[in-house]
């Protein structure tokens, strides 16, 4: 070899060196920025790793003396002193070569492969793999004479078409396919994962376009006349890749995908890399539009197949590399044919492409298999989830120390420590904000503390006096005792009294259980204050009917009372008696300028001889749910009848385990619309129950029956399946449903089937949201149901918190499950458009819920009035009667019909 042939391999091999640069740019813009360091990070490893055994084992397997046309014997750990220069030269460039093959691996397996894997992997493919198929189509004239089997068969593959690439193609597959997808690759949206930089892409491929001419010139060995054209024709090759990547694209898509044309290009030079040096300048071209074509059919069956390739590595490299072998003998020189004819020449491609595919295949799946089981070539979902630049490299970012910080207070409880803000990242204003609840917090616990220091200065100056120490002990006495509000006895009170006994002879006590009606209306209507307000005056007008030292009258809950009354008479002047406390306590109680309406149910009983209290109050509760069975408003004794109350609730119990059997749980739907432009955006999936006897129940009914049977979560899984088959009803009734709501208890959520019934359900006609129901475990929600959650989001399931401002989901848990919407409380609606303070605090948790990024439906709207104040406070999403009420199935289909036709009409 002539000194210039040797610089000019040295040159190449250089060159060559830098698609190691192409392939990092390449995979690098391809991934997620949380992945782009640990792609860095793997190509450079592969240089040293695969230089390391390359040098000590591999290039001696490649080029030493052969063993029957195998593997080489000799050559190893070449000493490359100043003697060796024609060899060092050989050396260097076949090295760049296997640095070539294992980074294949790296893009196709990126963004959930653990380091130390595919570590391990690489050099098994440099040391062993790659070098033994080098051997058999390289492998003669550097230490002796003797050719691999293959070369001696007259296989043609002049730089690497799948000595390197589809060597570097079939090791991708086998990884991809033991490592599995991606998280949430595919999913029925057929999910797509932005890279981190498209220009990064480009930038990477032109690399590689450079690199690839050293990598086809310097395959000639020698610097000549052949070496200008075969540069020349790996270039026209790329181009007739790329062009017709860009008409496939056109034809196909529609529209040119960036990813498909740089994908193109590098099927292009792959495609004729193994016989551009017989190609003529059309041959190059064809050959390489063809493997552009080749590549795209390849991408498209990975897509069908759900094998997840992150930078397409199988299609461009395997498929265009398979497809570039065999086009040596249909396009190649027949003169220049090593076979002799072309179809000779095909037969030796054919069984070149089968056998060295039969090697890389068996040699690598069961260290593949080995790693896996091990735990060292799949990332854990956490790992994946967070990003490997964080889980590998342990490189941090903003997002996640500002998540660690949260973690780190709430486990320290500190509040008197604030979050670090870094006013250069996207967090700050999170940071500010969350400082700004701890500052508020803080302030309430200083107000707090100055309360219970004054406290406690006044009980030392209690403690001076025995008179006074001892009225502070009466006083709690009767607070412990008494209801603070009304100033009635309260549950304990009760139950001392009632366990002196039944009465004595000739002693007559009348038990009375009162319920106001429609308080719950007033709570809702006007405020809390109004409730007490009513409450207040009902206590008085109960003492209106007490005789002092002889009577007793009780608050034992919400609105619930109960009366003692020392009585002379029969059940007839009790009748009188109760009648007569019920239209006194149905008289209108006034609050500023509104007069509050309520009504009151009583049941009453007369406690028999020696008859406990327990069962006295037992017996007047039960003529309280016969006095709301007829009506309200009304006064009703005890029957010995009413002990059939207790076995018909029995009945409703068994009707319900029965009611999955007979098909009698249906569904309602109620449409959800844009706040601007009441566009109808999805609805809401409401439970029903057909009772054969008691007709349509609605949840408040049986929902109790369910949590008392444990059946919650298998009537979740029912509606769940009647929702989808109503959702499919719909789309194939010509109806667009962008999006579906089905509510799931924590049950439910808890239950490993609800992943599978979604899985096997899917794909879905629009967005699947999951409204998730009993949401007081949010504040203290545990790592399985969090990685429940997670999962559901990556699956393209949007979450919902339901009932949110009621209590129940916090800041706190909002900042750790990131949802995707709040559904704020019908409570919170009546009366918005009239009332300062409800309006603001809607905007308030709206603006809370923006500022994470989270979309907001307001639900119980029922009038164009409330309606503006909420579109005004910022909602997006309303929901309730002014829209639709809920509906079955076919008037949905009819109701959804008519919107469609008025809102043509509109845009006509």
């Amino acid at each position: 070899m002539s000194e210039v042939s040797e610089l000019w391999i040295i040159l190449c091999a250089l060159i060559v060196l830098d698609l190691q640069c192409g392939f990092l740019c390449l995979e690098a813009g391809t991934v997620r920025a949380k992945n782009a360091s640990n792609v860095a990070l793997k190509n450079i490893s592969d240089i040293c790793c695969v230089a390391t055994v390359y040098w000590i084992f591999g290039f001696g397997i490649m080029f030493g003396t052969s063993h029957a046309g195998l593997f080489g014997t000799t050559g190893f750990l070449l000493p490359l002193d100043n003697t060796t220069g024609e060899l060092a030269a050989l050396f260097f460039f076949q090295l760049a070569f296997a640095a070539t093959a294992a980074t294949i691996v790296s893009g196709a397996v990126a963004e959930r492969e653990r380091y130390i894997g595919y570590v391990l992997f690489s050099l098994a493919l440099g040391a062993v793999v790659y070098p033994v198929v080098g051997h058999w189509v390289w492998g003669g004239g550097i230490f002796s004479q003797d050719q691999g089997w293959l070369q001696s068969s007259g296989f043609h593959d002049f730089a690497g078409a799948t000595v390197v690439h589809s060597v570097g193609g079939w090791a991708a597959l086998v990884a991809i396919c033991i490592v599995g997808p991606r998280l949430g690759r595919f999913t029925h949206i057929r999910r797509k994962f932005e890279g981190s930089s498209t220009a990064m892409k480009a930038l990477g491929a032109v690399f590689l376009w450079i690199g690839w001419g050293a990598f086809n010139g310097g395959s000639a060995l020698f610097f000549g006349e052949a070496v200008g054209p075969i540069i020349a024709r790996t270039t026209i090759g790329a181009a007739g890749g790329g062009i017709a990547a860009i008409i496939v694209c056109l034809l196909i898509y529609r529209y040119a995908r960036v990813d498909i044309i740089i994908n193109g290009v590098l099927a292009g030079l792959v495609a004729g890399t193994a016989g551009i040096d017989i190609y003529t300048a059309n041959d190059a071209f064809l050959v390489g539009a063809l493997g552009s074509v080749v590549m795209v059919l390849a991408v498209e069956l990975l897509e069908a197949l759900r094998i997840d390739d992150v930078v397409s590595a199988v299609p461009v490299h395997l498929a265009a590399g398979i497809w570039g072998t065999l086009a040596v003998a249909l396009f190649g020189d027949p003169s220049l044919l090593p076979a002799g004819s072309r179809f000779e020449q095909l037969g030796v491609q054919i069984q070149g492409i089968l056998s060295i595919g039969t090697w890389v295949v068996l040699a690598l799946t069961p260290l593949a298999l080995l790693l896996k089981r091990a735990g060292l070539f799949r990332a854990t979902r956490r790992d994946e989830v967070r990003g490997l630049n964080l889980a590998e490299n342990r490189e941090q970012n903003s997002l996640a120390d500002f998540v660690r910080q949260i973690r780190s207070h709430h486990r320290k409880g500190k509040t008197g420590d604030r979050l670090t803000i870094e006013r250069s990242t996207e967090n700050s204003g999170l940071a500010i904000s969350f400082n700004g609840i701890l500052d508020r917090i803080e302030g309430e616990i200083n107000t707090q503390l100055a309360r219970l220091n004054e406290e406690r200065e006044m009980r030392l100056l209690a403690e001076k006096s025995f008179s006074a120490l001892r009225k502070v002990q009466e006083e709690s006495a009767w607070a412990a005792r008494h209801d603070a509000l009304t100033g009635l006895g309260n549950r304990i009170l009760l139950d001392e009294i009632s366990a002196v006994g039944g009465t004595s002879e000739g002693q007559n006590i009348l038990f009375i259980a009162i319920d106001l009606d429609r308080f719950k209306d007033v709570n809702d209507s006007y405020g809390h204050d109004a409730g007490d307000r009513v409450l207040i005056v009902t206590a008085d007008r109960l003492r209106a009917h007490l005789r002092s030292g002889r009577d007793f009258a009780f608050r034992i809950g919400g609105d619930e009372f109960i009366m003692l009354i020392d009585f002379e008479g029969d059940e007839g002047r009790a009748q009188m008696f109760c009648d007569g406390l019920v239209d006194c306590l149905c008289e209108t109680v006034d609050f500023g300028p509104a007069e509050l309406r309520t009504g009151a149910s009583v049941g009453f009983a007369i406690v028999g001889p020696h008859e406990q209290g327990a069962e006295t109050r037992r017996r007047a509760d039960l003529a309280l749910y016969e006095a709301k069975a007829q009506g309200r408003n009304r006064a009703v004794a005890y029957a010995s009848t009413m002990g059939a109350l207790h076995e018909e609730r029995m009945e409703m119990l068994n009707d319900f385990k029965r009611a999955f059997e007979r098909n009698e749980l249906g569904i309602h739907l109620q449409p959800q619309v844009a706040a601007q432009g009441r566009m109808v955006l999805g609805c809401e999936v409401l439970a029903r129950w057909e009772h054969p006897k008691r007709g349509r129940l609605s949840p408040e009914v049986f929902l109790p029956l369910a949590e008392e049977l444990g059946l919650t979560a298998q009537l979740d899984a029912r509606i769940f399946q009647l929702a989808l088959a109503a959702w499919s009803d719909v789309t194939a009734a010509g109806i667009s449903l962008p999006s579906m709501s089905v509510n799931v208890s924590a049950q439910r959520l808890s239950d490993p089937a609800l992943m599978v019934d979604i899985k096997e359900a899917g794909p879905f006609p629009g967005t699947l949201t999951i409204e998730i129901l009993e949401t007081a475990f949010m504040d203290n929600i545990n790592e399985e149901l969090r990685d429940r959650i997670w999962e559901l989001k990556s699956q393209g399931i949007r979450i919902e918190i339901d009932d949110f401002g009621t209590g129940h989901a916090s800041f706190a848990g909002l900042l750790e499950l990131r949802p995707d919407r709040l559904k704020i409380d019908r409570v919170f609606v009546p009366g918005i458009d009239q009332n300062p303070e409800r309006r603001n605090l809607v905007r308030g948790m709206i603006e809370m819920a923006q500022s994470v990024g989270t979309g907001v439906t307001v639900e119980g709207v029922e009038t164009e009035a409330e309606a503006a104040a909420i579109l005004a406070a910022g909602a997006d999403v309303l929901q309730g009667y002014l829209f639709g009420r809920p509906m079955n199935l076919s008037d949905f289909i009819s109701w959804a019909k008519g919107q469609d036709s008025r809102q043509s009409q509109v845009s006509a």
